[in-house]
């Protein structure tokens, strides 16, 4: 992957096929299953930049859009269903592979867990 590019869920589900260049890494979410996931990013911590959902009420979802749960840095960031966010994370220190998963343990038992390679 380049800078800038999404990550989506048909991407790389054994892991290391994702390349990004050095500097400021972005990602966006897909959708798996019909619930909300708590994707966690091992070891490093990001910032949440935008959301954005199809198929939810904007008056349901105003107090997450608006910032009430991305401010500040994270480790972790709740994911809804139909949701794609954009997350920024500083890379130019680290190279290799990183991990990321879904919280819940049975859904991370199940396989929801990849990582990707910033080279």
């Amino acid at each position: 992957m380049k800078e800038g590019e999404k990550m989506d869920k048909d991407m790389d589900m054994s892991g290391g096929n994702m390349k990004m260049g050095g500097g400021m890494g972005m990602m966006g979410g897909g959708m798996m299953m019909s619930m909300a996931h708590p994707i966690h990013l091992h070891g490093q911590q990001f910032q949440v930049l935008s959301r954005e959902i199809e198929g939810m009420r904007q008056e349901e979802y105003k107090t997450v859009k608006e910032g009430f749960l991305d401010t500040g840095w994270k480790d972790t960031v709740l994911v809804m269903p139909g949701e794609e966010i954009v997350i920024a994370k500083p890379f130019q220190d680290y190279k290799g592979l990183f991990l990321y998963h879904c919280h819940n343990l049975e859904h991370e038992d199940l396989g929801m867990m990849r990582q990707f390679y910033i080279s």
